[in-house]
């Protein structure tokens, strides 16, 4: 039983992050709004732990890594404002698998700017990812024209994802999760907050149900959903916690069905199909030939 654990918990941490674009589509505040509360929420969340050691962790860090951590944070709330812009204007599959693609942007960079190496099957991964990208958004051009914009949010949704991942890499090896998370996250609401006053959107005197979802958006997919997935990390090899990454798009694709009535057309089924084979391709190990 102990063997499945990691496993359970990669289910349940898949289905509440599956959660996310669903809590988003039922909200009617501006995206901004949203997003900028849901960080201001999970950053909350966080403080219990630094509270309990008394913020030892925070004063270990240096000015470069508070630094480095808050130009990270400006990726995560730029992320989240594209992605929740993303979900109100497109339909959730589309706008979750261009988001998700954030393993082929990551590989890519690092293979231009950083030197490293890709096998045969991770260029072909990469490319057929590609591919279904555009297939997706060319096929919008010709079946319904106006969710080309909600989109072309969710891709750059899905670069500014990368970014965040690429940049955070070097540092969650030398910094707790929970001090990473705080600071990160705090960077990321006032970047968020920061938007909503320059944008003016209406903050205040919001329904008590918004707050509720700001909360469920903070407590599930953030909390619940990425503690379980760092939590399997420790049992599980990487590349099978990255893939689970796959399930995602599906999961939320069958909620929104199931909740909303959306039916995916055939550019997100071509197209997500070809993307998320592409990105397994690319976040699992190529398999070694026999000796």
């Amino acid at each position: 039983m102990k063997e499945r654990l990691p496993y359970l918990a990669l289910g349940v941490a898949m289905v509440a992050i599956s959660l996310s674009a669903i809590f988003i589509r039922w909200s009617d505040s501006s995206p901004l709004v949203a997003a900028a509360h849901r960080q201001a929420f999970a950053t909350l969340l966080f403080l219990p732990p630094l509270l309990w050691n008394r913020a030892a962790g925070l004063r270990r860090l240096t000015r470069r890594e508070l630094a480095s951590m808050a130009v990270i944070g400006l990726l995560l709330g730029a992320h989240f404002g594209f992605f929740f812009a993303a979900v109100k204007a497109t339909s959730v599959v589309a706008a979750v698998l261009l988001a998700t693609c954030h393993p082929v942007f990551v590989a890519a960079v690092g293979a231009v700017v950083l030197g490293e190496t890709l096998s045969r099957q991770a260029q072909r991964g990469m490319a057929l990812a590609l591919g279904g990208m555009l297939l997706l958004l060319g096929g919008d051009l010709l079946q319904d024209p106006g969710t080309l914009h909600g989109n072309g949010l969710a891709l750059v949704s899905g670069l500014l994802a990368g970014a965040y991942y690429l940049g955070g890499r070097s540092l969650r090896q030398t910094v707790a999760l929970a001090d990473y998370a705080l600071v990160v996250y705090a960077f990321s609401a006032l970047a968020l907050w920061s938007a909503v006053f320059a944008a003016g959107d209406a903050w205040q005197g919001l329904p008590q149900r918004e707050y509720l979802l700001f909360g469920l958006m903070a407590l599930v997919p953030t909390l619940l959903g990425h503690t379980l997935q760092n939590w399997a990390l420790g049992y599980l090899p990487a590349f099978v916690v990255t893939v689970t990454l796959l399930a995602e798009p599906v999961g939320s694709g069958l909620l929104a069905l199931a909740i909303f009535g959306e039916q995916p057309g055939w550019p997100e089924l071509l197209g997500g199909a070809a993307v998320l084979a592409g990105i397994w391709a690319v976040a699992t190990p190529p398999k070694l030939s026999a000796a």
